[in-house]
C-alpha cells in the first residue's frame, strides 16, 4: 500500500460513492445561505475591480524593453509609508512606539531547560513556562537605553555625508545570534544612535564571524551567552573588538555562570547590563537620516566568503512601505493581529517582516524553527507537571501559544506541515481518510470558483486550523520556490490564503514581487511591490527544456501566454547600495541604471505577474545539449513522501558528461520502513534499507512520478538516486551515512 497522499481533485472512487455528492451538496447549501445573508453578491462585485494589470513603461534606453510597476505607483515608486513624517526605518518603529505604547509588543516564553519524554527513543526538547510580554513603550525604553549603552562603550554615530565604505571608526555592531526579542531591540537601539548593524547567521562558524568583524571594524559584538567563550577564544583575531554583549535567549535563570574575559582586554556584559549602562550614561537620540547605513547583511555565502549587502535606512523604510501595501487587503491592526517571529533575523525576509509588524503596532511572539510546533517543545504547567503534546491549555509549541494571524515561512516549513498532516491522516481509519479526501477535493474546487466551504471547515479542517493557533489569516512563503502541490495543500487544508513572494537580500525583501491574498494561482510570485519595478533581460545563451532561448520578446512559455521571458532585473528605492568593500562584485551585479541583476530566470504573465523558472547559475547543460533546471527539479522531487525535508531534502546533479541527472536524498526512514515491511523487507538496518535495490527502485519511481506531476521535462527525470540515512557518526563507516 502506498503512503497516504491527498488528491486536489475528485478521484474515481470518490465520484462513484453517492455519499460524496450528499456531503458536497450539503456544504454548498450552507455556503449559499451564508453568502446571501452576509451580502455576498454585493461584496462579490468588488472583485471585478481587483488585480489591475501592472503598469507598462518603456526602457529609458529607448530600445523598447518593457519595465513593469504597479498601476497605483505609475507616477512614482513608494519610498515611505503614507502616514506621518517617516523617512527611515527608525522613524517607522519610533512612530509606532508613540502610537501604540500600551500594546503588548514582544512576547517571550520562559525557558526552563530541556525535557525528555519517557518513551523509548525520545529526544530532548526545549521546556517552556509562561510567556511574558513587554509593551511597546517598554521595548522603546530598553532600545533607547541600549543605544546609549553602546555609546558609553565607545561607539560613535555615522556621518551619513561620508562614504560609508571609507569609514574606519567604531560605527558598526555585529549581531551573531538567533531570533529573539533582545536581537531586534539591540538593532533598534543601535539605530537610535545612527549606528550600523552587521548581521551574521547564528549557524555560521566563528571563522565567518571573525571575517565579518574585521571587515566592518566591529568594536561591539552581540551574541548568545553560550557563544561568549568561543568569541573570546578568537578575540585576538578581531583587531577592533572592545566589548561582547550577550543575550540570555534560551538561558535558564539558574545559569549564573558569568563569562570571564580573562586577559583578552575585551569587556563582557549582558544585554541587561548594557541597558543599565545606558541609563547611567544617558545621551540624546541621534536619529539616522535616509542615507545612514542601517544594515550590513552577510549572506550565507553559497560559494566563497559571505558577501556583506549594504542596506540604508531608506532601503529598509521603502521595504516596510512595500510590504504594508501588499498586506493592505488584510487590514492589519494591533488589536486583532499577532506575528510569530522564528526564522533567522539575519535573513532579510524575517528582518523586514519584523520591522513592518512593529511599524504597524502588531504584537510579536518569538520562537525558533524547532520549537514553533509541539513536536520540538514541552510546556510546564503551574502544578509542575509537563505537557508534551499539542493542544490546550498550556500548549508546548509557539504557534499554539502565540496563535499568530500572520505566518511567514520558507517552502521547507510548509512542506513539513503538509507531510505531517498526511502522515497523521494516513494513520487514521478508512472513514476519516474518506472524509478528508472529499473535503479536500471539494474545498480545492470551491477555492478555484471563488467561494468557501463552511461545513467542511468546521467539521474536517478545524483540527488543522487549531494546530496553527486557530486564528491564521494569511501565510506567506519566501526564500525559494514552493511547489504547486504544497501551496495548494496548505491553502486548502489550513483554510487560509498562502501567497508566494520573491525578493533577495540585495533588494531588501520588498524589491521584487508578491501575490495578493486573493490570488489563488500556484507558481506565481505576483506583481511587483509598490516599492520597485522590474524588467526582463534576454538570455539567448540559456534554453528551456524545449531548447528555446529565453527572450524578453517571447509570447509563449510551455504553451502559456506570456509577455516576455528572461533574467529578472529589479530597480527602486529598496535596492541595496552594493556589496561592502567589494567594488568589482558590486559593479558586476548592480548596473549603472540602478537595476540589480538577480540571476533568476522569469516569465511575465499578461497581468504583469511574475513566474520564476530558475536561476541562470542552476541551468545545467547535459551531454546531449539539453538544459535542466536544478532548483525547479529539487522543488518538485521534494514532494515525495520518501524525502526527509526536515534534515536535508534532495540535491540534484547533472553535468556535460552525463545523459541524465541523478540525486542525493536524505531518506524519510519511517516511510521507507513502512513500505519495506509491507513488501517483505524486515529487520534491516537503516544503512541496509537505503542500499536495498527494491527500496531504491521504489523511491526512484516515486520521485519520477512527482517530477512528471510537476511538469518536469523528460531530460529532467532522474536516472538514479542515492539515499542518505541521516544517521550514523563520523567514527563508523557506512555507505549511506551523511558523515
Amino acid at each position: 500500500m502506498a503512503p497516504f497522499k491527498c488528491s486536489p481533485s475528485f478521484t474515481l472512487d470518490l465520484l462513484l460513492n453517492p455519499f460524496t455528492y450528499v456531503l458536497v451538496l450539503l456544504d454548498f447549501a450552507v455556503w449559499l445561505v451564508t453568502w446571501v445573508l452576509t451580502l455576498g453578491p454585493i461584496r462579490g462585485l468588488a472583485t471585478l475591480f481587483r488585480g489591475a494589470p501592472a503598469h507598462e513603461m518603456k526602457d529609458d534606453e529607448g530600445n523598447g524593453t518593457k519595465i513593469f510597476r504597479q498601476v497605483v505607483v505609475k507616477d512614482g515608486l513608494r519610498t515611505n509609508p503614507l502616514y506621518g513624517d517617516i523617512r527611515t526605518a527608525y522613524d517607522a518603529v519610533s512612530h509606532s512606539f508613540a502610537a501604540n505604547p500600551g500594546i503588548e509588543g514582544f512576547g517571550t516564553r520562559k525557558y526552563l531547560g530541556t525535557y525528555t519524554a519517557e518513551k523509548p527513543g525520545s529526544k530532548p526538547v526545549k521546556l517552556f513556562g509562561e510567556t511574558t510580554w513587554q509593551t511597546y513603550a517598554e521595548v522603546q525604553e530598553s532600545a533607547l537605553a541600549f543605544g546609549a549603552g553602546l555609546r558609553a562603550l565607545g561607539m560613535e554615530p555615522i556621518d551619513a555625508s561620508e562614504d560609508f565604505e571609507t569609514l574606519t571608526g567604531p560605527h558598526t555592531m555585529l549581531i551573531y545570534e538567533e531570533t529573539c526579542a533582545q536581537w531586534i531591540t539591540a538593532m533598534i537601539g543601535a539605530h537610535s544612535q545612527s549606528l550600523c548593524v552587521a548581521t551574521s547567521y547564528a549557524t555560521l562558524g566563528i571563522d565567518s564571524v571573525t571575517k565579518a568583524a574585521n571587515q566592518c571594524n566591529v568594536p561591539v559584538l552581540f551574541c548568545n551567552k553560550k557563544d561568549v567563550a568561543t568569541v573570546l577564544k578568537n578575540a585576538k583575531q578581531m583587531k577592533s573588538l572592545k566589548a561582547i554583549i550577550y543575550s540570555t535567549n534560551y538561558v535558564k535563570d539558574d545559569d549564573v555562570d558569568v563569562p570571564q574575559a580573562g586577559n583578552s582586554g575585551v569587556k563582557v556584559l549582558s544585554f541587561s547590563q548594557c541597558v543599565e549602562l545606558g541609563k547611567a550614561n544617558p545621551v540624546p537620540e541621534v536619529k539616522p537620516v535616509p542615507e545612514t547605513m542601517a544594515v550590513i547583511m552577510y549572506t550565507s555565502g553559497s560559494t566563497g566568503d559571505p558577501k556583506g549587502v549594504m542596506l540604508t535606512q531608506a532601503n529598509v523604510c521603502a521595504s516596510i512601505s512595500g510590504i504594508q501595501d501588499t498586506m493592505a487587503d488584510l487590514q492589519v491592526t494591533p488589536e486583532k493581529d499577532v506575528y510569530c517571529a522564528y526564522l533567522p533575523a539575519a535573513h532579510i525576509l524575517e528582518l523586514c517582516f519584523e520591522f513592518t509588524t512593529i511599524s504597524m503596532g502588531v504584537p510579536i511572539g518569538f520562537a525558533d524553527p524547532k520549537s514553533i510546533s509541539s513536536r520540538g517543545a514541552a510546556r510546564m504547567r503551574p502544578d509542575g507537571t509537563v505537557h508534551a503534546t499539542a493542544g490546550y491549555p498550556y500548549p508546548p509549541g509557539a504557534i499554539q501559544e502565540f496563535r499568530p494571524t500572520i505566518l511567514v515561512a520558507v517552502p521547507k516549513i510548509w512542506d513539513i506541515f503538509k507531510k505531517g498532516v498526511e502522515e497523521n491522516v494516513g494513520k487514521s481509519s478508512a472513514v476519516i481518510k474518506y472524509l478528508f479526501r472529499v473535503a479536500f477535493a471539494a474545498r480545492n474546487m470551491a477555492l478555484s470558483q471563488g467561494r468557501d466551504t463552511p461545513l467542511f471547515n468546521k467539521v474536517v479542517f478545524k483540527k488543522l486550523t487549531d494546530m496553527v493557533g486557530g486564528r491564521m489569516r494569511c501565510g506567506a512563503s519566501g526564500g525559494g520556490p514552493i511547489s504547486s502541490e504544497v501551496q495548494t495543500f496548505i491553502r486548502t487544508a489550513f483554510c487560509m490564503p498562502l501567497v508566494q513572494g520573491y525578493a533577495l537580500t540585495e533588494t531588501c525583501c520588498a524589491g521584487g514581487c508578491a501575490q495578493k491574498i486573493y490570488d489563488a494561482r500556484n507558481g506565481v510570485v505576483g506583481q511587483p511591490f509598490t516599492s520597485c519595478e522590474v524588467k526582463l533581460r534576454s538570455c539567448p545563451d540559456f534554453q528551456d527544456s524545449e531548447g528555446n532561448s529565453y527572450l524578453n520578446t517571447d509570447t509563449s512559455h510551455k504553451g502559456e501566454r506570456v509577455i516576455g521571458r528572461g533574467e529578472v532585473l529589479v530597480r527602486g528605492p529598496t535596492v541595496a547600495k552594493g556589496y561592502y568593500k567589494m567594488p568589482e562584485k558590486t559593479a558586476a551585479e548592480f548596473d549603472e541604471e540602478g537595476f540589480f541583476n538577480t540571476g533568476d530566470i522569469g516569465v511575465l504573465l499578461p497581468d504583469g505577474a511574475l513566474k520564476i523558472v530558475d536561476r541562470t547559475k542552476n541551468l545545467i547543460k547535459l551531454k546531449g545539449g539539453e538544459y535542466i533546471a536544478i532548483e525547479n527539479m529539487e522543488k518538485e522531487y521534494s514532494n515525495s513522501v520518501f524525502v526527509n525535508g526536515v534534515t536535508g531534502g534532495v540535491c540534484c546533479y547533472g553535468d556535460g558528461d552525463m545523459d541524465r541527472p541523478v540525486a542525493l536524498m536524505i531518506a524519510n526512514l519511517p516511510e521507507i520502513r513502512n513500505w519495506a515491511a509491507k513488501n517483505g523487507i524486515e529487520d534491516a538496518s537503516a544503512d541496509a534499507l537505503c542500499s536495498n535495490p527494491d527500496v531504491l527502485a521504489e523511491v526512484l519511481s516515486d520521485l519520477r512520478k512527482e517530477g512528471k506531476a510537476g511538469g518536469l521535462g523528460v531530460n529532467e527525470l532522474l536516472a538514479a538516486v542515492h539515499l542518505i540515512t541521516g544517521e550514523g557518526s563520523p567514527d563508523v563507516a557506512e555507505v549511506n551515512s551523511p558523515w
